[in-house]
């Protein structure tokens, strides 16, 4: 059964949000609703978190509470925060003073020094980046945990492979379904989730179309889960 890469097929699949690209070189994209910077995605979530919370959110999200590896990250992290403070990811709550952050940030600190911080002392064992005024400039402070601030996550580009699609789906598999906007955008949050091994883009006479990830592939599967579709833009099947 014959398929095609990602990319050469904007002219079969134009109606369901494919972009258009000359090749089939694999691509480094980010998830829908992420922002490309620096080789790596970052959100902005909505509302505000407690310290646990965001890590968790971030986690849950495929990525992790961002924590600035350099001052350029830093300043970029400022921005995107629009004026708010942000929790970053950064702790001394397992030994006071010995602030632990995730391994991709290389060491980095930026702690405001002009007020002394770190100096909550046991009391205040989370860090965020502060934006109260333009003195602190992206500076650091240590806070309480469970005080609310906003959260962006961090994630790694991924590359979109050399995507076999089919004018079909595969049925009994999904892990999870969740809206989509095109093919090129499921096939990223596929690339996204470990467990995805095929994915289904169906498209439904309203508008709507929904992204379906697979724990397994039509090889994988019984032949009757396999169904080809008449209609090449009613669904599509997608796998590596």
């Amino acid at each position: 059964m014959g398929g095609f890469c990602l990319p050469s097929v904007l002219l079969i699949l134009f109606t369901i949000g494919m972009s258009s690209a000359n090749s089939c070189k694999p691509q480094m994209l980010c998830p829908s609703g992420w922002e490309s910077w620096g080789g790596s995605c970052y959100k902005l979530l909505e509302g505000t978190m407690t310290w646990h919370e965001g890590r968790l959110k971030c986690q849950e999200l495929g990525g992790e509470m961002v924590a600035p590896s350099s001052s350029v990250e830093n300043n970029y992290i400022q921005r995107k925060a629009k004026g708010n403070s942000v929790w970053i990811n950064c702790n001394d709550e397992e030994i006071e003073g010995q602030w632990d952050c995730t391994s991709s940030n290389g060491g980095y600190m930026n702690w405001y020094t002009v007020e002394g911080e770190p100096n909550g002392g046991t009391g205040e064992n989370c860090a965020e980046l502060v934006f109260l005024d333009l003195k602190w400039g992206g500076g650091w402070n240590d806070n309480e945990c469970p005080k609310a601030f906003h959260i962006i996550c961090k994630g790694n580009e991924v590359k979109l492979k050399q995507w076999r699609l089919l004018a079909s789906c595969l049925t009994g598999h999904a892990l999870r379904e969740i809206p989509t906007s095109s093919v090129h955008d499921c096939a990223t949050v596929c690339d996204y989730d470990p467990r995805c091994r095929s994915f289904n883009v169906q498209h439904f006479g309203n508008g709507k179309r929904i992204c379906q990830l697979n724990n397994s592939t039509r090889f994988e599967a019984d032949h009757t889960q396999f169904m080809e579709s008449k209609n090449p833009f009613k669904c599509i099947y997608g796998e590596r």
